[in-house]
């Protein structure tokens, strides 16, 4: 529980307490034995006897010491909190002789002490340094980090430099195939899927430590090591890859049983150094990032619809995360002005978590792709087939395969002509 929500419980008892302890000596039966003469007096009521329903009396300020506290402790703005209770201790007190029009006496003295009472409390601890730092950080990570996430950043003995120069990991996930969806399904379906796409994983990503850069058409974006610090930001953004993995299989198969038509999702990350902090102005303003692995991620990310593959990794991530996962490298790949020639890696499992003849496969695909590099397209073969896993559909494989049988179709003069050249990708905008 956080220190807030104990200070509210905290805040809730300290008012309830003495109010029923002043039930019990009598002095709000004496208030409302005059209200009862005061309103007969004043007013022409249908019942003989009104009915004075104690329970209604304890639960109610019950809920309103609670209710104000909480209030009064998370409402960013001081003129709104008063605001919240005078128009609390307002409505109290117009319920009493509304209620005792239909036969309810309801004394609205406990409840307004419960409101002023709890929501002074409320205000008092939310202008403490730690209240004013939540109510200035809400505005800005609340929905893009976790729960536990804003706590701790909030309880942090100083608020972390927010705005400098980092290295963190970027992961881009997106509807890889929107286009062939978007001419096949009418627009308000297509409407539902990509929002149901973007609200799982972007859920699902919050949950385990990211911090939520971007959530739009072109796909979910989330920081790991921002806003809280994180060594091992690439193994953790791994770690959670993984998971995403799987949910994404499930996910598309529950889209292709609602619509009929099977998205293709992708998953890339990529880890370097950016600059953080505040961008944009007035109510558009947010924490983030700028830097070319944001790009760089976006790009790798649309290259597994090439592969058939479903995460892919940045030579730089997989250097930092190296010692917390298994992978199996791709293609060269390089984007003018971002990002030079680098290779990039399928991700496949946590560190040790493949079985003898995973590894084996994977070695095998390794030994393929160094000789499908060098142009030695028969034994590139013969490593390729060493790695097919009998009953497993391997796209990235096949892929591959069709690479090196292709390269042993064609004239040995074309390949001299063109050199390691053709084994470099050029990553396209978005």
């Amino acid at each position: 529980m956080s220190t807030k929500r104990a200070a509210i419980l905290i805040i809730g008892v300290v008012v309830c307490v003495p109010l029923l302890a002043l039930y019990h000596r009598g002095l709000f039966g004496d208030l409302a034995g005059w209200l009862e003469r005061t309103y007969r007096q004043v007013f022409v009521l249908r019942e003989e006897h009104l009915a004075r329903v104690v329970p209604l009396q304890y639960a109610y300020y019950t809920f309103m010491a609670f209710f104000s506290a909480w209030v009064c402790a998370e409402m960013p703005r001081q003129s709104r909190k008063f605001g919240f209770i005078f128009g609390a201790v307002f409505l109290t007190l117009i319920l009493s002789p509304a209620l005792a029009f239909n036969g309810v006496l309801f004394e609205p003295l406990s409840g307004a002490a419960a409101v002023i009472g709890a929501g002074f409390l409320g205000i008092l601890i939310s202008g403490t340094e730690r209240g004013q730092r939540a109510h200035f950080l809400r505005r800005f990570f609340i929905g893009r980090i976790s729960e536990g996430a804003f706590v701790q950043l909030v309880g942090a003995k100083e608020l972390p430099k927010l705005t400098g120069r980092r290295e963190l990991t970027v992961l881009s996930c997106r509807v890889l195939n929107y286009a062939e969806l978007g001419t096949e399904l009418e627009a308000e379906e297509m409407e539902k899927l990509s929002s149901g796409f973007l609200k799982a994983v972007a859920e699902f990503l919050v949950s385990k430590g990211a911090y939520l850069d971007s959530c739009n058409e072109d796909g979910v974006r989330v920081l790991f090591g921002f806003p809280l610090a994180d060594e091992q930001h690439a193994a953790t953004a791994c770690r959670v890859a993984l998971e995403l993995r799987v949910r994404l299989v499930n996910l598309a198969q529950e889209m292709e049983n609602r619509w009929h038509k099977r998205p293709a999702l992708g998953v890339a990350l990529a880890s370097g150094d950016m600059t953080c902090g505040l961008f944009g102005f007035s109510e558009f303003q947010f924490y983030g990032a700028v830097g070319e692995s944001l790009e760089f991620s976006q790009r790798l990310c649309a290259i597994n619809a090439i592969y058939g593959s479903h995460v892919l990794l940045s030579n730089r991530t997989f250097h930092l995360a190296e010692g917390a996962i298994e992978v199996r490298p791709m293609e060269m790949v390089f984007a003018p002005k971002i990002h030079a020639v680098s290779e990039v890696y399928e991700l496949l499992s946590g560190k040790g978590a493949l079985t003898e003849d995973e590894a084996k496969a994977r070695d095998a695909f390794w030994q393929g792709v160094v000789h499908l590099r060098k142009a030695d397209y028969k034994a590139a073969l013969e490593s390729f087939n060493q790695s097919r896993i009998e009953g497993r559909e391997d796209a990235p494989l096949r892929y591959f395969s069709d690479r090196a049988e292709a390269g042993a179709r064609e004239d040995a003069s074309t390949v001299d002509q063109q050199g390691s050249a053709r084994h470099v990708r050029l990553l396209m905008g978005g």
